[in-house]
C-alpha cells in the first residue's frame, strides 16, 4: 500500500499518493520504525506540495513512533518554511552526532542566517568537512552568507567556479545577487546576459533582467526579451505567467490580459492562468467573468493557494462575504502565520458586517505611532534625519520602482543590516529600538492573535529598505507584507505638499486594499512628519495617497518577526 503511494507521488499524482500514505499508516501491525517512515515519506510528500503545517504534523506523528533522523530534519525544514528558525535549530540541536550529514549543516546554516547570526552560519559552513564542500548547495550557502556579511570578492570566489560546472545557471543568479547588493547594475545585467545567450527562455534570468532594465528606466523594451522567449515557446505556462506578472507590475495590464488569453486559447484548463484572469476581471467591474474564471479553477485546482486567493478576492469584490469568509479560513489552516490569510480575513469581516475585523485590524488597537530620539553624537532627530537621508539618496541611483512592489513613482533599495557599514545608517537600528520594544512590550496576551498572539522576548529585522517617492504622483498602491509580522514606515524628508495637505495627500493610510471592494476604504491615516515612525501589522491593509508639486517625501521601512519564545 505505501509503495503504491510512493509510485504515485513519482508519477505525479500526489492526491492518490497522499491517499495511499494515509491508508497505510492504518493497517494492522504498522509500528514503531515502519510507521516512523511511512509518516516521514507522506510528511516529505506534503511539504514538497506546499502543505507545510500538515507536514509538520507529520513529521511529529513519525517522532512519536520512533527516533527518526529524516524527520527531525523534515521537521527543522517545516520551521524554516515556517518562518521559525529557533525551533528549526532546536530540532537540529536533538540530533545524534551521526546524523549530522550535509543536510543538516546546510540547515544550521540556514536557520541561523534567518536569525540573525549571520557569523555563526557562516562559521558553521566553513567548518564542514568534504562530504559537505562537494555539494554545490554548500558552495551557494557559502556565497549567500558571505554577501549577508559584505564580504563580495570572497562571496565571488566562492561562486565563480560554478559557472564551470552543471550548475552554471544557479550560478549565475547567486551573482546576480551579489552584484544588486553591492548596487553594481551593470554587472548584474551582463551576467544575466551571458545566461541568457546560453539558455534564452530561462523564465528566472528573464524576469531579472526585465526588472533590472525597468528600473535603470527602459520602459520600452524592458520586456523584451520575454517577448522573443515567449514567440520560440508559446507552449511554455511558466514563461508566459512570468511575463505576465512583469507586465502587470509595470501597469501594463491590457498587454498582460491579451497574453494571458492567447495561453488560454492553448491552454483553455490552465488554473494558474485562469486565476490570474479572474483576479483581472475582478479588478476591472467584470464580476461575471471573474466568477465564471475562478469557479474552473477551484474545480480544477482547490489546492493551490493562488486559486484560493483569488478565490477570495473575486468574493470580496462581488460582496459574497460567506465564500470569503471559507476561502480564508482554508489559507488561515494552511499558513496559520500566513500574512495574505489574515489580511483577506479582516476584508471578508468588514464586508459580512462583522465587528470581530477591529480586533484583527482597526488601526487604533493594532497600530502605533511614535517620534524617535536622535542616536549619540546628533542634537536632534531632524539633524540625524539630514545626515541619513543625505547618505540615502546617494544610493537612490535607479530610475523606476522595482517590478514586484507597491511604489509608484518614484525608486526603492535594499539596506542589509548584517553588511551595512556607515556608522550613520547603522545607527537607524539603534534608533528605532526603543518604539519596537515599547510596543512588543505593551500588547495584550491574545492566543491565536495573529500579531499580539505571537508576541515574544525579542525581535530581528527581517529585512530593510528606503523609498524615496516624488511629487506630481508618488504613491503605494495598497499592499501587505507577506514575510512579516510588524512592519513600518519611518519618515526622513517630507515635503511641504505632504504635511500641511488638507486632504492627506502623501498620508499612509490603512484598510484600504488594491481591489474594488464596494464600501472599503480607509479605516485609518498617519501623517508624515519628519522623525516619526509608524508601526503596524503586516498583514495590515496600507498604501500612500499620490501627492502634488515637486517635493521628496523618503522613508526607511522594515519588517520585524518575533524571536525568544
Amino acid at each position: 500500500m505505501h509503495l503504491a503511494g510512493l509510485v504515485a507521488r513519482d508519477r505525479g499524482d500526489l492526491s492518490r499518493a497522499e491517499d495511499l500514505m494515509r491508508e497505510s499508516l492504518d493497517l494492522p501491525g504498522v509500528t514503531g520504525r515502519t510507521q516512523a517512515e511511512f509518516a516521514n515519506n507522506l510528511g516529505n510528500l506534503l511539504l514538497g506540495a506546499g502543505y507545510t503545517p500538515s507536514a509538520e504534523v507529520m513529521y511529529q506523528y513519525s517522532l512519536a513512533a520512533h527516533e527518526l533522523p529524516q524527520a527531525r530534519l523534515g521537521l527543522a525544514r517545516a520551521a524554516l518554511e515556517l518562518l521559525r528558525p529557533d525551533d528549526a535549530l532546536a530540532h537540529l540541536d536533538r540530533l545524534p552526532a551521526g546524523a549530522m550529514g550535509p543536510s543538516a549543516v546546510l540547515l544550521r546554516a540556514e536557520a541561523l542566517s534567518q536569525t540573525g547570526e549571520r557569523k555563526a552560519a557562516l562559521d558553521v559552513l566553513t567548518a564542514a568537512g568534504p562530504e559537505v564542500q562537494g555539494r554545490t548547495e554548500y558552495w551557494l550557502a557559502l556565497g549567500a552568507r558571505l554577501v549577508d556579511l559584505g564580504l563580495f570578492d570572497d562571496a565571488l570566489t566562492a561562486l565563480r567556479p560554478l559557472l564551470r560546472g552543471p550548475d552554471a545557471t544557479r550560478a549565475r543568479l547567486a551573482i546576480v545577487d551579489l552584484c544588486v547588493a553591492r548596487r553594481d547594475w551593470e554587472g548584474a545585467q551582463a551576467i544575466l546576459r551571458e545566461g541568457l545567450a546560453a539558455e534564452p527562455g530561462h523564465v528566472e534570468m528573464l524576469s531579472r533582467s526585465a526588472a533590472l532594465a525597468w528600473m535603470q528606466g527602459d520602459d520600452a523594451r524592458f520586456a523584451d526579451g520575454f517577448r522573443n522567449a515567449l514567440a520560440a515557446a508559446p507552449d511554455d505556462p511558466a514563461l508566459r505567467l512570468a511575463f505576465v506578472a512583469t507586465l502587470q507590475n509595470a501597469s501594463r495590464h491590457d498587454e498582460a490580459e491579451r497574453v494571458l488569453r492567447e495561453g488560454l486559447a492553448l491552454r483553455p484548463d490552465d488554473e494558474y492562468a485562469l486565476a490570474l484572469l479572474a483576479l483581472r476581471c475582478a479588478e476591472t467591474d467584470r464580476q461575471a467573468e471573474a466568477e465564471k474564471a475562478i469557479d474552473i479553477a477551484l474545480a480544477r485546482a482547490p489546492e493551490l493557494e493562488l486559486v484560493r486567493e483569488n478565490a477570495a478576492i473575486v468574493a470580496l469584490t462581488g460582496l459574497r462575504a460567506d465564500d470569503a469568509l471559507r476561502h480564508t479560513d482554508w489559507l488561515i489552516e494552511r499558513r496559520p502565520r500566513g500574512q495574505t490569510g489574515w489580511a483577506l480575513r479582516s476584508l471578508a469581516l468588514r464586508i459580512a458586517g462583522d465587528d470581530t475585523w477591529r480586533a484583527l485590524a482597526e488601526p487604533e488597537r493594532v497600530c502605533r505611532v511614535a517620534t524617535l530620539a536622535p542616536p549619540e553624537g546628533f542634537s536632534t532627530i531632524a539633524e540625524y534625519n539630514a545626515e541619513l537621508a543625505l547618505r540615502l539618496r546617494q544610493r537612490h541611483t535607479l530610475q523606476a520602482h522595482p517590478l514586484v512592489n507597491s511604489v509608484r513613482g518614484g525608486t526603492q533599495i535594499e539596506i542589509h543590516m548584517g553588511s551595512e557599514t556607515d556608522e550613520v545608517v547603522r545607527a537607524f537600528f539603534e534608533v528605532i529600538h526603543p518604539a519596537i520594544e515599547a510596543y512588543m512590550t505593551a500588547m495584550p496576551q491574545l492566543p491565536g492573535h495573529p500579531l499580539f498572539g505571537r508576541a515574544a522576548k525579542g525581535y530581528r529585522i527581517s529585512g530593510c529598505w528606503s523609498v524615496r517617492l516624488f511629487g506630481g504622483g508618488g504613491s503605494h498602491v495598497g499592499h501587505i507584507h507577506p514575510r512579516g509580522w510588524l512592519s513600518s514606515a519611518y519618515y526622513l524628508a517630507v515635503p511641504p505638499e505632504v504635511s500641511q495637505d488638507p486632504h492627506r495627500a502623501g498620508w499612509l493610510h490603512f484598510g484600504r486594499p488594491p481591489y474594488p471592494v464596494p464600501g472599503i476604504g480607509p479605516t485609518g491615516w498617519v501623517q508624515p512628519d519628519n522623525g516619526r515612525l509608524a508601526l503596524f501589522p503586516s498583514y495590515q491593509w496600507h498604501g500612500v495617497e499620490p501627492f502634488p508639486g515637486q517635493g521628496e517625501r523618503m522613508t526607511v521601512a522594515f519588517d520585524v518577526v518575533p524571536t525568544g519564545g
